[in-house]
């Protein structure tokens, strides 16, 4: 008989940029706090403002939050100069578990020509700079249903294990809405040598159109059985009930295949990452509601 074990939960953010998303951000992290998460993550912007905007969170987050921080980190545009920076002014924080990202392309870094001051190009060139220093955790992130850019799902394979035979501990992936996807993405990674563990992300439907718009974006399916249920008239409270529902048979399909971490994306609210999270968390228990204090205005 397979015995379920509470799973390891994380969770993402973005850094806020004005006051009531601040607001909402401080008390999103406060209720999820109390699950007890192994860490939380902070996402990265392009240069610039964006990646200000991370920094100007993530002190204040180190002072206040008993969790692990993961710092989201992008290389495009950067010259392995420029990116030295930016890791030891993360590092003179506090911060030592870093999420390797190429992030998107500038089109000044399209434009660039080859020179020793070019830009890195790959993620796997910034898991190799941070694997320069020691004690660090480092990650990565993966695509069950192929990188947009990549041609196949075997040379998206091949750029992954690049990147973590350059040094990562794990692949946390994209968002997916399907066991199936990600257990064949699984297999076809474990036949091409890929040892490391593999983080399913989980993106709880907060609102149908806007995740269906992020999908399209990185290339995550949406069955039609999906899009009819969550395309039905359904109340407030429905929707949110049907998401909890989808996301936990999801978890849990996945926990009965050997799975055992998730990393959810919580778009800065509560409600949903909440509930789930503490039911995956109470194996079998009835966990009390949260509060939705992270939901959107």
């Amino acid at each position: 008989m397979l015995i379920m074990v509470c799973p390891e939960i994380s969770f993402e953010f973005f850094p806020p940029r004005d006051e009531a998303q601040t607001r909402r951000f401080w008390c999103t992290l406060g209720c999820l706090q109390t699950l007890n998460p192994s860490y939380i993550s902070m996402t990265w912007g392009a240069l610039g403002s964006a990646s200000q905007a991370s920094l100007d969170i993530l002190e204040p987050l180190l002072k206040d939050s008993r969790v692990p921080v993961t710092a989201h980190l992008t290389c495009a545009g950067e010259t392995r100069e420029s990116m030295l920076d930016k890791i030891a002014t993360l590092q003179g924080l506090g911060i030592n578990r870093f999420l390797a990202l190429r992030g998107d392309l500038l089109e000044s870094s399209k434009n660039q020509s080859s020179s020793a001051e070019q830009s890195l190009t790959y993620a796997s060139d910034l898991v190799s700079l941070l694997n320069e220093r020691d004690g660090l955790d480092i990650s990565v992130a993966a695509y069950p249903e192929t990188h947009p850019e990549s041609h196949d799902w075997q040379s998206d394979i091949e750029q992954l294990k690049a990147k973590l035979d350059c040094g990562a501990r794990r692949a946390i992936t994209q968002f997916f809405f399907e066991a199936e996807t990600f257990l064949c993405f699984r297999d076809r990674a474990e036949a091409a040598g890929i040892h490391q563990p593999l983080v399913p992300g989980i993106l709880p439907i907060h609102d149908f159109a806007k995740v269906q718009g992020f999908s399209q974006k990185c290339g995550a399916s949406i069955s039609p059985d999906l899009a009819k249920q969550f395309s039905a008239g359904h109340t407030k409270a429905d929707k949110h009930e049907l998401a909890v529902e989808h996301s936990l048979k999801l978890c849990q399909t996945l926990m009965a295949e050997g799975v055992d971490a998730f990393h959810i994306y919580t778009l800065n609210q509560s409600a949903l990452a909440y509930d789930i999270s503490a039911e995956l968390l109470s194996v079998g228990e009835q966990p009390k509601r949260g509060p939705d204090m992270g939901a959107a205005a």
